[in-house]
């Protein structure tokens, strides 16, 4: 329960209002993260950095609703492993058009030492993206 407990003090460093230094301080420096992004693949310390900022930085209004907490297992033996998963809908405002979205997401996170060692998300990054950018000007 308590690894459960630190992991939604992460998640709602991303909700409004965002605490990036508190998110930061939360990650261990050899974290292996699988990124959303398109063509990012497993990323480290400094991609998690960036990404999390992207999105403290051009999002508002931002809620996790609807979160289904989950043990995580070995892929082997199918037991309990420690590590936690989360299933959830994130909502928000795009800072810059104002326009919203909501994005179904998975997430899975491995702690130790009270830090984020791998974690994992999974949604469409580059449809939320695309979803809330600026509309096209007509050219004449």
């Amino acid at each position: 329960m308590l690894i459960k407990r630190l992991l939604k003090i992460l998640l709602g460093t991303y909700v409004s209002p965002t605490n990036f230094e508190l998110f930061k301080s939360m990650l261990d420096e050899n974290i292996e993260h699988q990124s959303p992004m398109y063509g990012s693949g497993m990323v480290g310390y400094e991609q998690v950095l960036e990404q999390g900022n992207f999105y403290m930085s051009n999002f508002s209004e931002v809620t996790f609703e609807d979160a289904r907490w989950l043990p995580g297992v070995n892929e082997e033996t199918l037991q309990a492993d420690g590590s936690v998963r989360v299933y959830g809908t994130w909502k928000g405002t795009s800072i810059a058009t104002g326009k919203k979205f909501s994005v179904d997401s998975y997430h899975y996170f491995v702690v130790k030492d009270g830090k984020i060692l791998q974690s994992g998300d999974f949604f469409d990054a580059t449809g939320m993206v695309m979803a809330v950018r600026a509309d096209e000007e007509a050219t004449e």
